[in-house]
């Protein structure tokens, strides 16, 4: 092997680049050369992350992070590995040894955003997002996590905001794009929100989720035919969504399609055999 500088940087290379079980067999190189390189401990930490092994990262990292406390890197990327692990607590612990390290650490700020949202605390978790905005005004992923966390405390017009300019970054964030037309749905901007829709289908035409909320913006404005289209579609995509199917049989029962509406209620029940409102709906269309 080279020296460990130049495997490392190698390692990292293949890392960056998505090779990762090329940059797993080097870092493995590096340790059992010297097995407490902290560097090579919290990076195969990391790759274990990114492969879903989250209590080999946290194991990992823990490691590196005995032998160097210094490097928030190593803080958040635990943090990151025991958020995933739902442990939230030490999470956020990890998260806050990260920025106090490294106040400029606009990711950090975001992840620990994220916990927070997760825990409940969601008017400290929208100080750490738009801290991580201060510091990196074009992170698209903080504008949108943003964006669901004003509209989870009700704060439409704003969330509005963040999400748009989360598609300006990114023209191509599907998410934000669905999720802005929700919101506007809900302050019924109707014609807005039909838009956003449409630009989510034509970046994944395979979206039911997508066409079964375009489908509601069509039926509030007053379209159940196209809403019944859109629905339908849907459930070529997610046959078995009791939601879908209960929104095509309200579609359908105020177009007068009885027979139609109750055979949507019934699939309906069929998944949800306890939601009154379907009962009564299926009840209200037999009579």
């Amino acid at each position: 092997m080279a020296t460990i500088p130049d495997a490392l940087n190698l390692a990292l290379k293949h890392h960056q680049a998505g090779r990762l079980k090329e940059a797993e067999a080097v870092y493995r190189q590096i340790l059992q050369v010297q097995p407490q390189h902290p560097d090579a401990l919290h990076l195969l930490g990391v790759i274990a992350h990114q492969s879903g092994h989250n209590d080999v990262a946290i194991e990992l990292i823990t490691k590196a992070i005995a032998l160097d406390s210094s490097k928030a890197e190593y803080h958040n990327n635990l943090g990151n590995a025991l958020q995933e692990q739902g442990d939230l607590d030490e999470a956020v612990v990890c998260l806050r040894q990260a920025v106090a390290l490294n106040p400029g650490y606009a990711e950090a700020h975001a992840n620990l955003a994220n916990a927070l949202v997760r825990q409940g605390i969601l008017d400290e978790a929208v100080t750490s997002f738009r801290r991580a905005l201060t510091l990196r005004p074009d992170f698209a992923d903080a504008h949108y996590n943003l964006g669901n966390t004003l509209q989870k405390q009700g704060m439409l017009k704003e969330a509005v905001a963040s999400y748009k300019r989360a598609v300006e970054i990114k023209p191509d964030f599907i998410l934000a794009h669905m999720n802005l037309g929700d919101v506007l749905q809900e302050q019924g901007s109707l014609a807005e929100a039909v838009a956003c829709y449409l630009r989510a289908l034509a970046l994944t035409p395979d979206f039911a989720d997508a066409y079964n909320n375009l489908g509601n913006a069509l039926k509030a404005q007053g379209k159940p035919a196209e809403a019944v289209a859109c629905y339908r579609q849907a459930l070529t995509l997610k046959p078995d969504c009791g939601a879908i199917h209960q929104s095509l049989g309200i579609a359908l029962q105020e177009q007068g399609e009885l027979e139609a509406a109750v055979a949507s209620y019934r699939r309906a029940l069929a998944v949800d055999p306890d939601d009154a409102r379907l009962h009564a709906n299926l009840a209200t269309t037999l009579l």
